[in-house]
């Protein structure tokens, strides 16, 4: 079929293919809408209007009315196509539809498509943005570390650090288990960034000895969670840090 084909044929043709596609792997026609609303910014009455008129396929795709934004996630081949490579503009958003009914086919669930994730293609790490900056080697100290975390949570990150490395100037910084570490003979404590939080890991030790003090806090064995969304706790880290260097240097 010539390129310029798909574009004159008529829209509820080609949209009624991808809906039986769908439907012979189980999933449904509103599966279908649903991500055609979130990649085209077409309401689902829209589409239904569409698939109702003559408008072509083409014209649907031109005058989309809110491209989402994060179609350049939508990455991998489809009908042989490896969709980055695709120069025109029109032809990609016709196979990023594609390959997001393919994805429905395959059974990959609702939420995992609207969560997609840009995949780095050298060292293979995902990232909520396309394109996003970071170190594809393991970071090699922690300066490194923090800049490969999202931007907003790079000031708390350096706030823990500082705080540590002020209650610990005797201590070596090192990444140690892919986590930045404080070490002086032995690791001394770690943090890392997570999700929701900054984790603090000081130990099993460390926990017991200020259980009083952790009373409120989310910790777990050898683990204390810090939200990003409340403020540092720095005298406690602090005297966590102070406890765990004396304790585990010996």
């Amino acid at each position: 079929m010539a390129r310029r084909s798909v574009f004159d044929m008529r829209f509820q043709d080609i949209y009624a293919a991808l809906i039986q596609k769908a439907e012979r792997k189980g999933r449904t026609i509103e599966e279908v809408k649903e991500v055609t609303a979130w990649l085209t910014g077409y309401s689902t009455e829209q589409i239904d209007a569409a698939m109702n008129s003559d408008i072509t396929y083409g014209e649907f795709f031109s005058d989309t009315p809110a491209y989402n934004q994060r179609a350049a996630l939508i990455t991998g081949k489809i009908c042989g196509i490896q969709i980055e490579t695709i120069e025109d503009p029109l032809m990609k958003k016709i196979r990023q539809l594609d390959k997001l009914v393919d994805e429905l086919a395959k059974g990959k669930p609702m939420e995992s498509i609207f969560k997609m994730k840009w995949k780095c293609p050298k060292c293979g790490r995902e990232f909520s943005k396309q394109n996003q900056g970071h170190y594809c080697m393991k970071p090699q100290n922690i300066e490194e570390y923090i800049a490969v975390q999202d931007a907003q949570v790079q000031p708390r990150l350096k706030e823990v650090r500082d705080i540590l490395a002020e209650a610990l100037p005797e201590a070596e910084e090192r990444i140690s288990w892919s986590m930045p570490t404080f070490w002086k003979g032995r690791n001394i404590i770690h943090f890392a960034a997570a999700k929701k939080h900054i984790g603090l890991y000081p130990g099993d030790g460390a926990i017991e000895a200020f259980k009083k003090e952790l009373t409120g806090f989310d910790v777990s064995k050898g683990t204390i969670r810090l939200p990003y969304d409340q403020e540092l706790p720095a005298d406690l880290i602090a005297g966590i840090a102070r406890w765990c260097y004396e304790e585990y240097r010996k």
